[in-house]
This record gives structure tokens, sequence and C-alpha cells, in this order.
């Protein structure tokens, strides 16, 4: 627990400036953690003999779709060309093969569309950023309470053993109200007030189901964490991996409000 507190206090400590200057100071951050995420992703793979230069292609790219404003479009299409090329070039089925590129082309573009939308945000305004951030944490943070409290009925038992059916509607019914009463007091007063329930509740439960699925892909591993980045946290897919589907979520979703 003691490294947990600590950990918790330091990344606060390093990423509430971070977020609050906004700016290139934020891009680079954010950045990094694509990279990073990119990293747990690729060693997930288990692909130990497969040569440095693929994983070193994939940063760059996740990097690009990361950081870059302009010309998204093309890189995209490197993300999807330049890893199918690599194949051809590696030549060995063993290391690095077609289906591995696939699995980790998918992978950079979500975690280099879902980062930039970070940035993207941040830049429309740091309350609304803040919004999203409230979103996951107090509905990860209500759902164990009353998981903890009342929790009875498993949610899925074989992805994650302690979450409940209770403990997830404590967490989206709570998580909802407060994020939402923060987003009409300090971003827009005048918003749909029903639009805005809707739209943060399946943001919400759209966060639950984005840490089943990392969750599941961890259970397909046999890992526990996807790095050891932050002592007792794990690493930074396991942080953010209810934000990034709530990412995802509101870039369909953002016109409702």
């Amino acid at each position: 627990m003691k490294k947990r507190v600590i950990s918790a206090i330091v990344a606060l400590a390093i990423f509430i400036p971070l977020i609050i200057l906004g700016g290139m100071w934020f891009r680079v951050a954010v950045s990094a953690l694509a990279v990073l995420g990119m990293r747990e992703f690729l060693n997930l793979s288990g692909k130990e003999k497969r040569p440095t230069y693929v994983d070193l292609i994939f940063y760059a790219l996740v990097i690009l779709l990361t950081f870059m404003e302009e010309n998204r479009t093309l890189y995209y299409f490197l993300t999807f060309l330049i890893p199918m090329l690599t194949v051809i070039y590696c030549n060995d089925n063993k290391k690095y093969n077609a289906d591995d590129a696939f699995k980790l082309i998918g992978m950079a573009i979500l975690i280099g569309t879902v980062f930039h939308e970070c940035v993207y945000i941040r830049e429309q305004g740091i309350m609304k950023f803040i919004y999203l951030l409230l979103i996951t944490t107090l509905t990860d943070t209500y759902a164990h309470l009353g998981g903890t409290l009342i929790g009875k009925h498993k949610l899925a038992p074989k992805i994650s053993p302690n979450k409940t059916w209770e403990g997830s509607i404590i967490g989206g019914v709570f998580g909802t109200l407060c994020a939402a009463t923060f987003y009409y007091i300090f971003v827009d007063g005048n918003v749909n007030v029903l639009g805005l329930l809707i739209v943060t509740l399946f943001l919400s439960s759209l966060g639950q189901l984005g840490d089943l699925f990392f969750s599941a892909v961890k259970r397909n591993h046999n890992v526990k964490d996807f790095s050891n980045i932050m002592p007792g946290h794990g690493g930074v897919l396991d942080r953010l991996d209810s934000i990034i589907f709530v990412i995802i979520g509101y870039i369909l979703l953002s016109g409702i409000i």
C-alpha cells in the first residue's frame, strides 16, 4: 500500500502541472506515455527474437500519430504500409510475420489516435479534459467502494474476479452524476442536461468496459500488469485503460453535448 500511495503522489506531482500548462509540454508528455504504452504491448506479445528495428518503427509511428497535427491521413497510411513491408524485409515468420504486423498496427493506431485526441481535447479547454478524467476516476472509486460494501454478484469472474454488478452500477450512477455536475458548472451551463447525463453515463459504462477489455488482454497473456513502471499500480495501459475507451466514446459523441 505504501508503494502504491507514493507512486500515485509522484505521478500526480508530475502530471498535474503538465495538464495545467498544456501546450508543447503536455504534448511531449502525452507522446512519451503513448510510446510507453506501445512498449508495454510490444513486450506483451512475447516475441523475444523480434528484430529491434521493428519495435523502433512502431515507436516512431506512434509518436507521429500522437504528436503531429497535419497530414494525419499520410501518417495512418504509413502506419499500415511500413509494418507490412517490414514483414517482407524481415523474411522470417518466426521472428515477425503478417499476423504480428496486423496486431501491432491495430494497437499503434488505437494508442496514437487516442493520445492525440487527449492533446486535442486539452487544447479545447482544461475543464473539458478534467471532466473526462473525472468520469473514469469517480466511476472506478465508487465502483470499488460499492463492490466492497455490498457487492455480491460477479460482473465478469473469468476476467476480473473482484468486480461486481453492484459496484459497477454504483460507480456508473455516482460517476455520472458527479462528472456531469462538474461539466454543467465549469464547462457549459447551457448544455442540455438530459443529453449530458446520457452521454456521461455512456462514457462511464464505456470506461468500465475498457477496464475489462484490457484485463482480458492481460488474462490472455497470463500477466498481472502490463509493466511495473508505477510500483503498486502497474503500467501505462493499466492506469489508462478506462480513459482510452472514454476518449474513443467522447470522439464519437462529442457533438451531442
